[in-house]
């Protein structure tokens, strides 16, 4: 049940993220040509500013859902109803703290930049913007329980046919009105109606939540919750300081267009990641759920398998972004919105860094190790903060993306063999670091060839022919070469396996 359970959410995650990708493609193409690079760059800047102010939601719905799998698992509803009554009065405090930082800093905005060429009001955009951002807050509490539930694929299901509805009106706001007003208010109410429409569905399939007899959570379980979410605070702020900050930067510094410019870059990177986010991510529940039989040889042979798939997956994605991003950057939205060859290689190396992160962030999450290495989110914030403002005076885009990336390497090398690695798998540390440290030697070895192979077939070649050349190469040569490099591994053979049990079914 447990892998059938986690080829469902898999699955649907994949086809959701490919829908809502090649329809975000056509909105953003039709959105510049109707408004603008710089609205482009603004929509970037918020993005940014309200990913700031998710700091106060605490990782209180990571830690929810730790605490209601073995509930889940032992079909305790009044356990459950009372953390779900629980985290509906967290969020709505969420909501009040999120509105009231976000008023406060509608004073602030013309710090970030200018905003020339905005003709809106910038301060009701933003408010637009806010609005949906606690919304979300005030009404989506209820999607933990299938989340736990290893119910996901309901989840993506809901968001495919909302994200399809949306993006449509989204095509008619901007062809009909070119208002980037309409745009944000079309956001707003597809938020809100989905979140209705999906407690109303979750309330049919457990009615026991729509009892008004909920109990408080029990003391010691509060206590352990607190201090999850302390640990988690730390995390948020990490996270916001080095993955949120760099567009607050690249606007302050560099301007509304540059940041429109890299917004397009990131879209693409942005989208592919979503899509192996949904392979790993869907087994976030499963192993939560593996993790209650404390089993650490069992969790350790279940690890490697995660992390050999996110190292293929995430590698050749990775190439292939270096590869073929320029030549469909000219191809879609032409030679005037190219960034240089180095930015995208920092583009590329931040991607990768991120990626090979995950498997073992998905242990993280389903064992709930939050407290324990709270302070190194903090060091990596400070480091990425202060390297990113250095470098960008002498190195402009590249220095921060230099800088982000140095950071993200504190977590990766020292703190996931440390905090998680040992104490889940019973593993020397070690261990981890020679595995990682081969599979970037294996990357960056494959990524050079690639890109030889690449220059040597395209050269003199028009846009079209060096874009489908490069996606061949892409396609070919990194998986070609970890096929020979792994074809007698256990790793391979098991999902090979897989693929063929898949098959005959």
């Amino acid at each position: 049940m447990r892998l059938i359970n986690s080829l469902k959410n898999m699955t649907s995650s994949f086809v959701q993220v490919i829908l809502t990708t090649l329809l975000g493609f056509i909105v953003r193409s039709v959105f510049i040509k109707s408004l603008g690079i710089d609205y482009q760059g603004l929509n970037g800047l918020f993005s940014s500013i309200l990913f700031m102010l998710s700091i106060a939601e605490l990782g209180i719905g990571s830690a929810i859902i730790f605490n209601m799998y073995p509930f889940i698992t032992a079909k305790d509803t009044e356990a459950i109803k009372s953390l779900m009554n629980f985290y509906r009065k967290c969020y709505l405090a969420v909501a009040g703290i999120v509105t009231a930082i976000g008023l406060i800093i509608l004073p602030f905005l013309h710090f970030f930049s200018n905003f020339h060429g905005i003709s809106e009001n910038v301060y009701l955009l933003y408010l637009l913007y806010l609005s949906s951002t606690v919304a979300t807050y005030l009404f989506s509490y209820k999607r933990s329980i299938l989340f736990a539930d290893q119910k996901n694929y309901l989840l993506n299901m809901a968001d495919m046919i909302t994200n399809i509805l949306m993006n449509l009106v989204y095509l008619i706001v901007l062809l009909v009105f070119h208002s980037f007003v309409f745009y944000l208010l079309t956001t707003l109410i597809f938020n809100i109606l989905e979140n209705l429409c999906l407690n109303h569905f979750i309330n049919k399939r457990y009615p026991y939540l729509k009892d008004k007899d909920a109990k408080p959570i029990d003391r010691s379980l509060l206590k352990k919750f607190q201090k999850q979410i302390y640990g988690m605070l730390y995390h948020n702020i990490g996270n916001f300081v080095v993955f949120g900050t760099d567009s607050m930067i690249i606007t302050k510094f560099l301007g509304l267009k540059t940041m429109g410019i890299y917004s397009n870059y990131l879209l693409i990177t942005n989208s592919i990641g979503s899509l192996l986010n949904a392979i790993i991510s869907g087994l976030t529940a499963s192993v939560g759920d593996l993790l209650t039989e404390k089993n650490p040889k069992k969790s350790f042979e279940v690890y490697k398998n995660i992390s050999f798939m996110n190292f293929w997956l995430y590698s050749f994605a990775s190439i292939g972004i270096y590869i073929v991003m320029q030549p469909f950057m000219k191809l879609w939205v032409g030679q005037k919105f190219l960034l240089s060859q180095l930015v995208l290689l920092f583009i590329v190396l931040n991607f990768y860094v991120q990626g090979m992160r995950k498997p073992i962030q998905v242990f993280q999450s389903a064992s709930g190790i939050f407290y324990e290495n709270r302070h190194i989110p903090v060091i990596e914030m400070i480091v990425n903060l202060v390297l990113s403002l250095i470098f960008v005076q002498f190195f402009g885009l590249e220095g921060i993306l230099f800088g982000t990336l140095i950071s993200t390497m504190i977590l990766y090398a020292y703190s996931f063999p440390k905090y998680i690695y040992h104490p889940v798998f019973k593993e020397k540390n070690s261990k981890y670091v020679r595995e990682q440290a081969r599979y970037l030697l294996l990357f960056l070895f494959t990524l050079e060839i690639s890109q030889l192979i690449s220059a040597s077939a395209t050269a003199g070649l028009n846009s079209w022919l060096s874009f489908l050349i490069n996606l061949i190469i892409s396609l070919v040569v990194p998986n070609l070469i970890f096929f020979l490099i792994f074809r007698k591994t256990k790793e391979l053979k098991y999902f090979r396996g897989l693929l063929l049990n898949f098959i005959r079914r």
